[in-house]
C-alpha cells in the first residue's frame, strides 16, 4: 500500500474522530442483537448475514482487550466555548475530505455537521511493544452520526469494494485496499479499520459475541459521557525488562458534568526504574508561589517537603532507577568541589519552591516565521526556593557565589548576590533574601524588574483577581501546582494568534497533582478547572501552527523558483553579452518583460502551467520573455510568476527596490488564503559597470497571505 496516497484518507479518518465536536450527547438505543460473524478473506471486506441494527454505546464496538481508546461522546460541549477553534477544525477536515474524488465541499460539510459522537482504538491483539505503523495497523474508528443520509452519499462516491449488509473495502487510486469499513446503517454508526481482523472483531463484540471494553481495568464508568483516553502502558511497551510493569496505564478526563469542564489524569508508571516520589515528598499548600510578581504567563508550585524522617539523600534516591546509579553520591560529589556536603544543602532547604516564566509587556510574543530569535528576547524566569535554616542558607549561597567567582571571568559578586553575563543582553543571577533563595535568567534589565517585585504583596499574584480565583478552588495541599493566566498570554499576542486565542475566553486555569505514597513506583493524579481551555489552547496552538507551516512550504515554492529565475536572467545576459561585436554590456543584453504566468494571481488554488507552443512559459523569442530566459515550470504552482525589464515594477509600489531602466525584477505573488489580499515576493538585478548585479536579497510583502 502507497502511504502517500492513503494519507488523506488516514487523515479523513481521524478527522471523523476529533471532530466531533458538532455534535452533542449521544443518544442512548435499545441493547444490540446478537448476528452472525463476518469471515474476512485475504483484502475482500469482512461480510457478515446480519449486521448489528442498534449499537447502545460506541464503546461497545471496542474489544475488552484494547489497549488504546479514545472517545468523545459529547464533544460538542467540548469547544462550545471556542466557537473559532471548532469552525477552524472542522474546516480543515471538511476540506480533507472534499479532496477525496467524487466528494464535493457540501457533502463533506454535511457529513461532518451529523457527526454525533467518535472513538478510536487498538485492537488487543497488536503486536506489543511493536512499531507505530504495526499498532496503526489494528487501529479502528467508530462514529455515530445524527443523520445517515450524507454518510450514505459519501460512501456511494468514495472507491470501494461492497460486501454483504455494509461492509466494504476502501480503494485508493490503484485499486488498491487500504482500509476496511462497515456502515451499520440502521444504528447511524460507521466503522473503519485499517485491516479486516479489528474490524471482525468490533462487529463481533457490537453483536454481543465479544465481550466490550466495559470490562476492562481500564475503563471508568463514571468518566463513560465524558471525554476521556485510556492506554495499558504496559501492553503498549512489549513487557520488555525495562517496560512498565504490569498495571501500568494513563488515564486522561475531561469531566463535563461541572458548571466549568476540568481535567483529571491518572498515572501508573510501576517498575524499579520509576521514582517512587510519593513515599519521599508531602504536600505542600504552596505559599511560595503566591509571591511571586504578578503577571506571569506560567507559575509552577513545587513541593520540595521531605516526608517524616526523609532528607534530600531519600528524594535524590527515588530517582536511582532512571539514572541507571546512585543519584545522591554523584550530587554529594558535585557539592565536594563547591565545599559542601548533602547535609548542608538538607538544613538549608525549604519545603517548597516556586517558578515563573514572564514576557516584557512591551513586546509581543511573534509567532511568525523568522520570530524565534526575538521570541526568545525580552523574557524572564524567576525561581524562589524557600529556605529553612539561615545559617544554612547562608552557606550554602556564599559557597556557590564563590565557587561561580573562580570559575568565570564573567560573573559579578557582593554580599547575598551574584550574577554571570549570558549572550544577547541576557544574565544568570541568584539572590539570597530572608526566607528565600532567588534564581533568575533571562533579559538583563527586565529580570531586574521582576526580581525587584519577589514578595511585594500588592505586587504579586496573591494579589491578583484571576490568580485569586483559581487558587479558591484548589482547597487541598498537592505536590506540584500550575498556573496558566491565559488573558495575559493572549495579550502577548498579535494578529490571527491572538484572535484565535481571545475565542477561548480569560477565565484562568489551574491544575493541581499529588503523588500517590505508592512503593511500587510513580503514581499520581492530575486535576483541576481549565481542561477544555487547555484543549482550546492547544488547538488554537494546533491549528494555527498548521496553517502557518502549511503556508511556510508552500512560500518556499515561491523563494525557490524566483531565485530560479534571476539565475536564468543571468545566464540570458551573459550569452547575449558574449555574442555581441563591440562595445561594453548593457540593458539591451537583458531578456525583454515576459507575460506572467498565469495571467491571474491564484486564489488559494494551484495552477498548472500548458506545454503548448505560444502558451505560458513557452511564450516570447530570442530577445524576449521566457524562450529568452530559457525559464520553464511544468509543475503545478500556487503563486503568478513574473519576469519585467526596465519598467513596470510591481515591488516598489510595496516598499521593495527599484532597479531602475537598467535593471530587472522578477516576482511571485500569490493568494494562498483565497482572501484578495495578496503576498509578493521579488528578486532583481541590475546592470553596474557592464556586469549584471543580483540582489542577494529576497523583498517579501504579506508573505502569508
Amino acid at each position: 500500500m502507497s502511504r502517500r496516497l492513503s494519507l488523506p484518507r488516514v487523515l479523513t479518518a481521524a478527522g471523523l474522530v476529533a471532530l466531533a465536536s458538532c455534535g452533542g450527547t449521544t443518544a442512548a438505543t435499545p441493547p444490540s442483537q446478537s448476528a452472525a460473524t463476518p469471515a474476512p478473506a485475504g483484502t475482500a471486506p469482512p461480510s457478515a448475514p446480519t449486521m448489528p441494527r442498534s449499537v447502545e454505546s460506541l464503546v461497545d464496538v471496542v474489544p475488552s482487550d484494547a489497549v488504546l481508546v479514545a472517545s468523545l461522546p459529547q464533544a460538542g460541549a467540548l469547544l462550545a466555548g471556542a466557537p473559532a477553534v471548532q469552525e477552524a477544525l472542522l474546516q480543515e477536515v471538511a476540506a480533507v475530505l472534499a479532496r477525496q474524488p467524487g466528494v464535493n465541499p457540501d457533502l463533506a460539510r454535511d457529513v461532518m455537521a451529523s457527526l454525533d459522537g467518535a472513538v478510536v482504538f487498538v485492537d488487543g491483539e497488536a503486536p506489543q511493544g511493536g512499531a507505530v505503523w504495526a499498532l496503526l495497523g489494528h487501529g479502528c474508528a467508530a462514529a455515530r452520526f445524527r443523520d445517515g443520509a450524507p454518510v450514505d452519499r459519501l460512501l456511494k462516491a468514495l472507491p470501494r469494494e461492497t460486501g454483504e449488509d455494509g461492509a466494504f473495502a476502501l480503494r485508493d487510486d490503484k485499486d488498491r485496499v487500504f482500509a476496511h469499513g462497515a456502515w451499520l446503517a440502521e444504528a447511524r454508526v460507521a466503522l473503519l479499520c485499517a485491516r479486516p481482523e479489528p474490524l471482525a472483531r468490533a462487529l463481533r463484540v457490537a453483536e454481543r459475541r465479544e465481550s466490550s471494553f466495559r470490562s476492562s481495568a481500564l475503563f471508568q464508568a463514571e468518566r463513560a459521557k465524558d471525554p476521556w483516553l485510556a492506554l495499558d502502558l504496559h501492553r503498549m511497551s512489549g513487557g520488555g525488562a525495562s517496560a512498565p510493569e504490569p498495571g501500568s496505564r494513563l488515564f486522561m478526563a475531561l469531566p463535563m458534568s461541572q458548571d466549568t469542564p476540568g481535567l483529571r489524569v491518572e498515572l501508573a508508571a510501576l517498575g524499579p526504574e520509576y521514582p517512587r516520589l510519593g513515599t519521599v515528598l508531602a504536600a505542600t499548600d504552596h505559599g511560595a508561589m503566591a509571591k511571586l510578581p504578578s503577571g506571569a504567563l506560567v507559575a509552577l508550585g513545587l513541593s520540595l517537603q521531605r516526608s517524616p524522617g526523609k532528607t534530600v539523600i531519600d528524594v535524590l534516591g527515588a530517582f536511582n532507577g532512571l539514572a541507571g546509579g546512585p543519584v545522591a553520591a554523584a550530587a554529594a560529589g558535585a557539592l565536594a568541589e563547591v565545599g559542601l556536603e548533602l547535609g548542608d544543602v538538607d538544613r538549608a532547604l525549604g519545603g517548597e519552591a516556586a517558578v515563573g516564566i514572564y514576557r516584557d509587556p512591551k513586546h509581543k510574543l511573534p509567532l511568525a516565521d523568522g520570530g524565534r530569535d526575538e521570541a526568545l528576547r525580552h523574557n524572564a524566569v524567576l525561581i524562589a526556593i524557600a529556605t529553612a535554616d539561615a545559617a544554612a542558607q547562608n552557606k550554602v549561597f556564599d559557597a556557590v557565589a564563590a565557587h561561580m567567582k573562580r570559575t568565570s571571568k564573567k560573573v559579578r559578586t557582593r554580599p547575598g548576590w551574584v550574577a554571570g553575563d549570558l549572550d544577547d543582553h541576557n544574565e544568570l543571577r541568584a539572590e539570597s533574601r530572608q526566607g528565600f533563595v532567588l534564581v533568575g535568567v533571562g533579559d538583563r534589565r527586565f529580570l531586574a524588574q521582576v526580581a525587584a517585585r519577589f514578595g511585594k504583596e500588592k505586587e504579586s499574584l496573591a494579589a491578583s483577581p484571576s490568580f485569586a480565583e483559581a487558587r479558591a478552588r484548589a482547597k487541598a495541599p498537592s505536590h506540584l501546582e500550575m498556573y496558566l493566566d491565559r488573558q495575559t498570554f493572549t495579550g502577548m499576542l498579535e494578529g490571527a494568534a491572538a484572535a484565535s486565542f481571545g475565542a477561548l475566553g480569560a477565565s484562568p486555569t489551574l491544575l493541581s497533582l499529588t503523588l500517590a505514597p505508592s512503593d511500587r513506583g510513580l503514581e499520581l493524579a492530575l486535576g483541576g478547572q481549565g481542561g477544555v481551555e487547555i484543549l482550546g489552547t492547544s488547538a488554537a496552538l494546533a491549528v494555527y501552527g498548521v496553517r502557518r507551516y502549511i503556508a511556510s512550504a508552500k512560500t518556499a515554492e515561491a523563494k525557490n523558483t524566483i531565485g530560479a529565475i534571476a539565475r536564468s536572467a543571468v545566464g540570458a545576459f551573459e550569452r547575449a553579452a558574449g555574442s555581441q561585436k563591440s562595445g561594453p554590456p548593457s540593458s539591451r543584453h537583458l531578456c525583454k518583460s515576459a507575460n506572467p504566468v498565469p495571467a491571474a494571481v491564484p486564489r488559494g488554488t494551484r495552477y498548472t502551467p500548458s506545454s503548448s507552443p505560444g502558451q505560458d512559459f513557452n511564450q516570447g523569442d530570442d530577445t524576449s520573455g521566457w524562450r529568452c530566459l530559457q525559464f520553464n515550470v511544468a509543475m503545478p504552482a500556487y503563486y503568478q510568476y513574473d519576469y519585467r525589464a526596465g519598467s513596470g515594477y510591481k515591488g516598489p509600489a510595496r516598499g521593495g527596490p527599484d532597479p531602475g531602466k537598467d535593471g530587472f525584477e522578477v516576482s511571485a505573488e500569490g493568494d494562498l488564503d483565497g482572501d484578495g489580499t495578496t503576498s509578493l515576493f521579488t528578486r532583481t538585478g541590475k546592470i553596474v559597470n557592464g556586469k549584471l548585479v543580483v540582489n542577494p536579497q529576497i523583498f517579501i510583502a504579506e508573505e502569508m497571505e
